[in-house]
C-alpha cells in the first residue's frame, strides 16, 4: 500500500529496518516513566533527540522510531492513534507516565510548544516548568491535541499521557545555526536552548516514592528522624487505582515512636471516590479518631494527586488537603487538641488498605515532595525488611523527590 501507512505491519512490508528506519529502545531497572518519539530521525527532526535527553535525565524508558532515508522520510509517518509498532507499544504499556515528543510547523518564527494528551496533572506541571524556563507554551489545536484514547501517549497504565508538539522554530533553536538540517542533527552539537528545554521538562518528573501494597490491613511506613517535636509537613500522594470494596488510606505521620504510637493526618480514598481528611492518633496500638474535616468536594481518581499539609505544635494538630495540580490553600481545614505524644520521634508517611478492600493487588501509593516547611528533605535508603522504611536527611537544603520502593 502507498504511504501514509495505517499500521506498522504495512510500513514494514515496504520499508526496510536499518536502511529506511531504525527502532531504538531501553528500559532502565525500575523505570515507571516513558519518554518516546514515534516520528524521530528525519521524520520530525529533534523529537527523538529530545526524548532521549529527557529520558536520560529522569531515568525513564526511552523509545524512538526514526526515519533515516536520504529523502522521503515523511512516508514513514504513522499517526499517533495508529502507531502500533510492537516494541513501542509494549514499552508505553509498561509505563505509568508517558511523554511523547513531536514536531509541528507552528507559527513562523515562534519558538512554541503545543501541549496535548489526557494526563492533565502532568500536562500542567510540564507547562509550568517550561513557562518558568522562558518557553512559550499553549494548548494543542484539535488536530494534534492527543485527546484520542488510542493515541500511543495515552496507552500507558493510567490511560493518560502528555504529547509535546515542538514548533519548527523551537527545534531549529536546539542546534547551532538554527537549522533542522541533517548535518547539524547527526550527530550534531546542541545549544543551551536544547538543554534548558530538556531540563525544564525533566523538572516535571516527580520521582515518586512507590509503595506497592500487596496485602490489606498492613501498614507501610517511610520514616526519618524528626527535626523537632513541632513540625509542619507537606507532601503529595496518589494511588494507581480506584478503591473497590474498601478504602485506600494514606497519611502523614508525626511524633512516631513505633507502629503503635504516632499522630496521623489521613486521607481516605473511598470506594465511592470521596476524599475525607481526618486527624488521628495511635497510642499503645489503639487508633483513635480526633477530628474530621468538613466535606471538601474532592473526588479520587486513579493517579490523581492530592496535597496534604500537617502541623503538630505543642498539643495542637492541624491539617489540610487540596488537588496537587492546583494551589495549596494554606488554610487549615481541621484541628484537634491532644497531649498524649510529646517526643519528636520520627516523621514520614503511612500507606494501608482497608480490611474490606477488594482491589486487584498490589495497589501502589506514590508519594512525592515530602518536606518539612522551612527545611528541605531528601529521603534516601533501601527497602525495609519489616514494612518500615528508615531514611535519613541528606543534602539539606536541596530538595529532591522521595526515592524509595516498598512492596
Amino acid at each position: 500500500m502507498p504511504p501514509p501507512y495505517s499500521s506498522y505491519a504495512a510500513l514494514a512490508a515496504e520499508q526496510t529496518v536499518a536502511v529506511d528506519y531504525t527502532i531504538t529502545s531501553s528500559t532502565p531497572t525500575g523505570a515507571t516513566w516513558a519518554s518516546i518519539s514515534i516520528h524521530g530521525g528525519a521524520i520530525e527532526r529533534g523529537s527523538g533527540e529530545m526524548a532521549q535527553e529527557v529520558a536520560s535525565r529522569i531515568g525513564a524508558a526511552y523509545y524512538q522510531f526514526a526515519g533515516i532515508k536520504s529523502s522521503g522520510n515523511s512516508d514513514l509517518h504513522i499517526t499517533s492513534t495508529l502507531f502500533d509498532e510492537p516494541t513501542g507499544r509494549a514499552l508505553v504499556a509498561a509505563s505509568r507516565r508517558t511523554l511523547s515528543f513531536h514536531g509541528f510547523a507552528g507559527t513562523v518564527g515562534v519558538k512554541e510548544t503545543a501541549l496535548g494528551g489526557l494526563d492533565e496533572d502532568l500536562k500542567a506541571r510540564v507547562a509550568a516548568r517550561l513557562t518558568a524556563a522562558g518557553f512559550d507554551v499553549g494548548a494543542a489545536p484539535s488536530e494534534i491535541s492527543g485527546s484520542n484514547p488510542a493515541n500511543i501517549c495515552n496507552l500507558n497504565q493510567r490511560s493518560a499521557g502528555v504529547q509535546l508538539e515542538m514548533s519548527n522554530a523551537l527545534r531549529a533553536s536546539f542546534v547551532p545555526g538554527n537549522s533542522t538540517g541533517t548535518a547539524l542533527w547527526t550527530p550534531g552539537a546542541r545549544t543551551d536552548d536544547f538543554y534548558r528545554y530538556a531540563a525544564a521538562v525533566a523538572a516535571a518528573y516527580d520521582g515518586q516514592g512507590m509503595v506497592a501494597q500487596s496485602s490489606v490491613n498492613v501498614s507501610r511506613y517511610c520514616l526519618l528522624t524528626a527535626p523537632a517535636a513541632d513540625v509542619h509537613l507537606v507532601a503529595t500522594v496518589a494511588t494507581d487505582a480506584l478503591a473497590t470494596g474498601g478504602s485506600h488510606f494514606v497519611a502523614l505521620v508525626a511524633r512516631y515512636a513505633g507502629t503503635g504510637d504516632m499522630y496521623l493526618a489521613r486521607l481516605d480514598f473511598s470506594a465511592t471516590q470521596t476524599v475525607t481528611l481526618t486527624l488521628r492518633k495511635r497510642v499503645g496500638g489503639t487508633e483513635t479518631l480526633l477530628a474530621t474535616a468538613p466535606a471538601n468536594g474532592l473526588t479520587h481518581a486513579a493517579g490523581r494527586r492530592f496535597g496534604i499539609g500537617f502541623e503538630v505544635a505543642g498539643s495542637t494538630l492541624r491539617a489540610r488537603t487540596w488537588l496537587a495540580a492546583g494551589v495549596d490553600p494554606g488554610v487549615w481545614q481541621v484541628q484537634a487538641t491532644d497531649s498524649d505524644l510529646t517526643a519528636a520521634g520520627s516523621i514520614g508517611m503511612r500507606s494501608i488498605l482497608s480490611t474490606s478492600n477488594t482491589n486487584t493487588l498490589p495497589v501502589v501509593a506514590s508519594w512525592d515532595g515530602f518536606r518539612t516547611v522551612g527545611r528541605q528533605t531528601l529521603l534516601v535508603g533501601a527497602r525495609g525488611v519489616n514494612g518500615v522504611f528508615k531514611a535519613h536527611s541528606a543534602g539539606s537544603p536541596v530538595h529532591v523527590a522521595a526515592a524509595f520502593v516498598l512492596s
